[in-house]
Parts: C-alpha cells; sequence; structure tokens
C-alpha cells in the first residue's frame, strides 16, 4: 500500500514539473514578444509572470525593469527643471535597463544637450597630447643654459606645441562657454574652471620661455646700449657729427654681428609663438624688435643716438623684470590625472559615447 502512495506522490511531482517547464516555456515566448513591443508594460507583465515561476533567474531582471521605470519619470522631472545633466543620467540608466520606445525618446531628448561635452572633451584630449613632455625639467634646462646655446629646433617645436595646446584647450573652453551657461550643472561648472585654468597653465608656460629669451637677450642690448652710447658721445666731443658717424659705423655693424644670434632667436619665437602662423609674428614682437633696432640701428640724426639713451634703459627695464616660474599647482601634465580630478563628468562623457550611435542617428539607430 505505501509503495503505491509513493509512486502516485512521485507521478504527481513529476506532472507539476512538467507543467511548470510547459509554463515557464510559454511565459518565455510571452517575455519575447513583449519585448519586441519595446513597451514598458507588456515587457514588466511577462517578467512578473516569469518570476513567479523561476524567481532565481527572473527576479533581478524584474527589480531592473521596475527601476527603469523610476529613472524615466525622474529623467522626466530633471527636463521640467531644465536639468539635463541629471536629466541625461537617469535617461541613461533607463535606457540601458530597459530599452523601450519611450526610454529611447527620452535619452536622445537629453543627450543632444549634453552632447557638446564629446567635442569639448576631444579638444582636451589633443590638448594634452600637444603639451611638451617633461615640462619643469625643460624650463629649468632653458633657464639655466645661455641663449646663445638654445636649441633652436628643440624651443620652436616646443613653442609650437604650447601654442597648439593652448588652441586645442581654448576651443573647449569655447564650446562650453558657447552653451546655456546658467543651466550648467555644478560638476560642469567646476570642470569649466579646471579648463580655464589648465588654459592659464599653458600660456604661463610659454610666456615664461618667451620672457626668459627676451630676459636674457635684454641684458646683451642693455651692454651694448651703453657701450654704443659713451663711444659715440665720446666720439662727438671729439669731431663733428659726420666725422663721428663713419667712425662708429664699424662698432655698430660688429655691435648687430654679435647680436646677429638673439635675432634669430626672437624672431624664430616671434613666429612660432604666432596664432595666425605663416610668416606673421607673434604681438609682442613688434615692441621688442622696435626696441633692438633703436639700440643697435644709427639713427638718421647721429647726434639724436646719445640723447635717446634713457629711454632705451627705460624700455630694456621691461623685460628685465624678475623671472618667476610659471605656477603649475593648478594645472595638470597628464590627461589621466586631469581625468581623475573631474570623475564625475568624465562618468557623464563615457555614458555619452556609449550612447553616442543614438544620439548621431536619434530613432533610426539600433
Amino acid at each position: 500500500m505505501v509503495g503505491v502512495v509513493q509512486y502516485i506522490l512521485i507521478l504527481s511531482l513529476l506532472c507539476l514539473a512538467g507543467c511548470s517547464r510547459i509554463d515557464l516555456h510559454l511565459a518565455e515566448n510571452a517575455y519575447a514578444e513583449a519585448k519586441a513591443t519595446k513597451q514598458a508594460k507588456p515587457i514588466i507583465a511577462a517578467l512578473n509572470t516569469l518570476t513567479m515561476l523561476a524567481p532565481e533567474v527572473y527576479q533581478a531582471k524584474l527589480n531592473s525593469a521596475q527601476m527603469a521605470v523610476i529613472n524615466l519619470q525622474r529623467a522626466k522631472s530633471y527636463i521640467a527643471k531644465n536639468n539635463y545633466y541629471l536629466a541625461f543620467i537617469a535617461s541613461h540608466e533607463s535606457y540601458r535597463a530597459l530599452p523601450t520606445i519611450k526610454s529611447k525618446k527620452i535619452l536622445i531628448k537629453t543627450g543632444v544637450k549634453i552632447r557638446y561635452l564629446l567635442d569639448a572633451q576631444a579638444g582636451i584630449v589633443k590638448s594634452f597630447q600637444n603639451l611638451p613632455k617633461s615640462i619643469p625639467a625643460l624650463l629649468s634646462k632653458y633657464e639655466n643654459k645661455p641663449a646663445l646655446e638654445w636649441d633652436l629646433i628643440e624651443v620652436n617645436s616646443v613653442i609650437e606645441q604650447l601654442v597648439s595646446a593652448t588652441k586645442a584647450m581654448n576651443s573647449s573652453l569655447k564650446i562650453i562657454e558657447g552653451e546655456q551657461g546658467a543651466n550648467l550643472s555644478v560638476e560642469i561648472k567646476k570642470w569649466q574652471l579646471a579648463i580655464q585654468n589648465q588654459l592659464q597653465m599653458i600660456n604661463d608656460i610659454q610666456k615664461y620661455l618667451i620672457h626668459l629669451a627676451l630676459y636674457k637677450s635684454a641684458n646683451v642690448l642693455e651692454d651694448m646700449n651703453n657701450k654704443l652710447t659713451q663711444e659715440t658721445v665720446n666720439l662727438l666731443s671729439l669731431v663733428r657729427e659726420s666725422l663721428a658717424e663713419a667712425a662708429m659705423r664699424p662698432n655698430f655693424i660688429k655691435a648687430n654681428e654679435a647680436y646677429q644670434p638673439y635675432y634669430h632667436l626672437n624672431e624664430n619665437l616671434a613666429l612660432a609663438s604666432s596664432s595666425s602662423r605663416g610668416n606673421s609674428h607673434a604681438v609682442w614682437y613688434q615692441h621688442w624688435h622696435s626696441l633692438e633696432l633703436q639700440v643697435l640701428a644709427m639713427s638718421s640724426s647721429f647726434s639724436q643716438y646719445p640723447l635717446a639713451f634713457t629711454e632705451r634703459a627705460k624700455q630694456l627695464k621691461l623685460y628685465k623684470a624678475k623671472l618667476v616660474l610659471p605656477n603649475m599647482s593648478n594645472g595638470f601634465l597628464k590627461l589621466s590625472l586631469f581625468i581623475g580630478k573631474h570623475q564625475a563628468v568624465y562618468s557623464l562623457i563615457d555614458k555619452l559615447h556609449r550612447d553616442r550611435m543614438i544620439l548621431n542617428y536619434g530613432e533610426s539607430s539600433v
């Protein structure tokens, strides 16, 4: 008798198991059909059924889908407040957990509002790629080396790299400034400030190198200004102006020859640092070159040369101000450190990268 009861019990369990497998198969087919609709309600309804039949497999998926619906509502709420930073994050989480027609539509609506961050980031990456290597060691090397021993090819390349880094970083800043500034999130505003600081650091490094070259050149010009003026005064006190001018001409030629390497150095720096490139000089060069000519070129009225000594000395003094190494504490020399300082923004940028195809092609994207 006991054997019969056990047999019936086992048979019943097998029937139940068979029915459960059939029910699970049907429920899974219903779930696949629900997903094809790309509508949240039928998908969650199908997951509810599956969770009752196989909770160990489908409970987590149900929880995720339900949270996706909540995130979609949050995204809509943030849009109403014009907070597209948080709206995109919520819509991204919603779409990636439950890709529906509605969640995709909201993802596109929020993503296009902050897609400019990808363009800004591209400029930042380009700027860091253009930064010269080992900047502190490079500045120290040129600070301690006479200008006549500077490697023109290297220093020109360094200045050109800094100009390119400046342009790229400045383009990123303009992209952000072109957006609705009042609606930028706190995180993006901090990122914007960091870009400004980075741009300032790059400009300071470039200015320091140029100032260093002019400082060293100004010392040479100062000695020449003193010597040529004193020689001119002595000759004018002994002979008439025409004879004094003829006698001083070889001295000016010799001074020009001695100064020629400095001419080349500063003109090269002016060309390399020009924002318009080509054969145009940087803005600072016009005043500097005029001062070089005032010291080393004989004036049309030779007797006026000594009288202009004080003014030349005054102008040279402008380039002999104490040099201060650029402050690099507010900027970064490596992109990885810059990214690490702004993880919230870069987490957002990673999401934008992941959704880039959807944002580029809109509703037609897969």
